[in-house]
């Protein structure tokens, strides 16, 4: 009998391990699902939920990196990108740039993985400046120049031009090292001048900011379109700064010419109350844009940013 009852015992045990089992993996999987239910329905969406929080990294790439994912990852990857863009944007990765990723490939033929050279790259220095806009405000979402910066990027790289953003941090960056708004370029010259020593191919620099203007300042209507307008800023308190000045007055050119109402012109900036400097003698090759303000919307810059990413993927083509 006390042989009986052991068994029992052992195998109500078993049981309840085996349910807690069960019931461990189904809340995996179950999670698993959930983060990648499908998150946007147009690349706009997408581009405006990549702020999720302070880190501004990518939502996807918020992977549920727990145990059942390392067990499963010797078999297949539940997570892999190119499943998310397939599932969310039906979209067909049938080129090998970037992703390494190739469709229907032969068998046994490994995917070549071809680099494109970055073009573009793109960084702001003020991180923190945020535009209008209540649609993502249930998410704490606040619309600013990062995001401006995400959409740029996706409009040139649907144009071939295989652009960089930077996705570091400065503002914490800034608060581990005890540095005010006042140091703010300072701080983003620690990261910039990494990528641009590494890609010798950039062809052009942004560093894209907002100004603090009035709306009716900032604001003009084109193609029936509220746009946010933009201006350049050059500082001219280094030795090459006329070589920055040349490469943003042939840019400033080509908005007037097709859009004579979007751009507010150059500024030149140095002395008593300004930077001067902005980072622009790292290269000859960067450029500070301001789009729009504070009181523009976050739909206003990306009009804007319509007709902008054109004149910058032909004026990159050409250089």
């Amino acid at each position: 009998m006390k042989k009986v009852k052991t068994i029992k015992k052992r195998k109500f045990k078993f049981r309840i391990l085996l349910y807690a089992f069960l019931v461990f993996v189904g809340y995996q999987v179950s999670y698993n699902i959930i983060m990648n239910v499908k998150l946007a329905n147009t690349n706009e969406d997408f581009i405006k939920g990549l702020l999720a929080d302070s880190n501004y990294h990518m939502l996807y790439e918020k992977k549920a990196n727990n145990l059942l994912n390392k067990m499963f990852a010797y078999v297949f990857d539940i997570n892999e990108p190119v499943s998310i863009l397939e599932n969310t944007f039906h979209f067909k990765a049938n080129k090998t740039e970037n992703t390494g990723y190739v469709s229907n490939p032969k068998i046994d033929e490994p995917a070549s993985k071809i680099e494109t050279p970055p073009l573009v790259y793109i960084y702001n220095s003020h991180q923190s400046e945020g535009y209008q806009g209540d649609a993502l405000k249930p998410y704490n979402i606040k619309p600013g120049v990062m995001m401006a910066s995400y959409i740029l990027e996706d409009r040139l790289e649907k144009a071939d031009i295989n652009t960089l953003v930077l996705e570091d941090n400065l503002i914490d960056y800034m608060n581990l090292n005890n540095m005010n708004h006042a140091s703010s370029y300072k701080a983003s010259r620690e990261f910039i001048t990494k990528t641009i020593t590494a890609n010798p191919s950039l062809k052009l620099i942004i560093d894209l900011h907002r100004d603090s203007i009035p709306k009716e300042k900032s604001t003009v209507k084109i193609n029936n379109k509220s746009c946010a307008k933009l201006v350049f800023v050059v500082g001219n308190e280094y030795d090459s700064y006329e070589q920055n000045l040349d490469l943003t007055n042939k840019l400033n050119d080509m908005i007037k010419e097709k859009y004579p109402t979007l751009t507010r012109g150059v500024l030149i900036k140095g002395g008593r109350g300004n930077n001067g400097v902005y980072n622009q003698d790292l290269s000859p090759k960067i450029t500070l844009i301001e789009i729009g303000s504070d009181t523009n919307t976050i739909d206003e810059v990306l009009n804007t940013i319509e007709l902008l990413s054109p004149i910058i993927t032909e004026y990159v083509s050409g250089a």
